[in-house]
């Protein structure tokens, strides 16, 4: 076979032959590892964005809450005489009462709703059932899902669904506190409260307001008006669940012995 020259490094060629007595070269393919170096090359690069990204998120966090939180030690006032374990406060401006603080919780209501006795008792009794749940350590983590998976949006939708599952647990909390006799006075100041939809950045503050958008509370409002009729009928089917049971148990004829 003749000599093949010309040939570029790295890439060799494979001379065979081929019908008629010619000579056919076959060049092999580029090697793998320019392949995995675009790969780390990509990998670094989307990295890089990553870190960015939860960085920026981050920022967004602190700013947001150390903003708010200087905001509330320069407006507000203790209310004396709240009944509640927690500290409350009025402060002026808010969109909504709500509890806020991680080292030291307190709850924050309004000067319109400070005045209101029925209404003072429903956001206290709500605020508190927040701190007994935890939920201002819950919105901390909420927000840390969301720095570190902040290019996710099935994060984000996780992250609302959880914060419209821990409004509507606190509600119930509240009506244990409250009794069953304050079901509809509380829904009434659930509406009271309506304030304007809650924007994306609302997500990364750590207060657990009371209240949302329209369709939020008009949810809620419906869940607490249906509830007693929910817990008849989860009664009914237990005791219907603990008689068959009984029944299946117990309810045996016993055999008489063969002659």
């Amino acid at each position: 076979f003749p000599d093949v020259q010309g040939e570029p490094v790295g890439a060799p060629a494979i001379v065979g032959p081929a019908l008629g007595g010619a000579v056919t070269n076959y060049n092999t393919p580029a090697q793998p590892m320019a392949v995995i170096l675009d790969i780390m090359q990509i990998g670094t690069v989307l990295g890089w964005l990553w870190l960015a990204g939860a960085l920026v998120m981050t920022a967004a966090f602190l700013i947001s809450n150390l903003t708010f939180a200087l905001r509330l030690r320069r407006v507000r006032v203790p209310l004396v005489g709240a009944d509640c374990p927690l500290p409350v406060y009025i402060a002026d401006g808010l969109p909504s009462p709500c509890l806020f603080g991680l080292a030291r919780p307190a709850v924050y209501v309004t000067e319109d709703t400070a005045q209101d006795p029925a209404m003072l008792r429903h956001i206290l009794a709500h605020e508190y059932t927040h701190f007994r749940h935890g939920d201002h350590v819950w919105n901390v983590l909420r927000s840390a899902a969301l720095a570190a998976h902040w290019w996710n949006p099935l994060v984000w939708l996780a992250v609302v669904l959880s914060r419209r599952d821990c409004e509507l647990a606190c509600d119930e909390g509240a009506l244990k506190r409250l009794g069953d006799g304050e079901r509809f006075a509380y829904g009434r100041t659930l509406v009271a409260l309506i304030t304007e939809k809650p924007r994306p950045g609302d997500l990364l503050r750590c207060a657990t307001t009371m209240t949302g958008g329209q369709k939020s509370v008009f949810d809620r409002v419906t869940r607490i008006a249906r509830a007693p009729k929910r817990w008849l009928w989860a009664a009914v089917a237990a005791v219907i669940a603990a008689s068959l049971a009984c029944v299946c148990a117990f309810g045996q004829a016993e055999k008489t012995p063969d002659p």
